[in-house]
């Protein structure tokens, strides 16, 4: 989004200015609150964000709910904010996830 951003204010000059900023803004905050990868861990799960974020969620502090709409991880310090879990943009495999993510011990809701 950030780089949509640049390519609406060079292509079309100065009115698209406004545009340009909400993509820019969009694509910020998307990089700093979803991961776009993650690893399952004995310890926690491991997050990577945009921008070189990395955060790591220990297994004790950590609830992970999986469900129809997709498996999120809920730290015990935010428990009304989530981080997805997602493998792509078609999430397929739930069922292999969650035998996983059992496997290593974390609590399932």
């Amino acid at each position: 989004m950030v780089a949509f951003a640049a390519v609406v204010v060079i292509g079309t000059g100065r009115g698209a200015a406004f545009y340009a900023v909400a993509f820019a803004l969009c694509g910020v905050v998307v990089a700093r609150y979803l991961p776009w990868r993650f690893a399952v861990l004995d310890d926690g799960i491991a997050l990577w964000f945009p921008f070189g974020r990395r955060l790591f969620l220990p297994r004790e502090a950590v609830t992970v709910r999986v469900g129809t709409g997709g498996v999120v991880a809920y730290p015990e310090a935010y428990r009304r904010f989530g981080y997805p879990l997602t493998d792509g943009l078609v999430e397929r495999r739930h069922a292999a996830l969650r035998a996983v993510l059992a496997a290593h011990g974390f609590r399932l809701a």
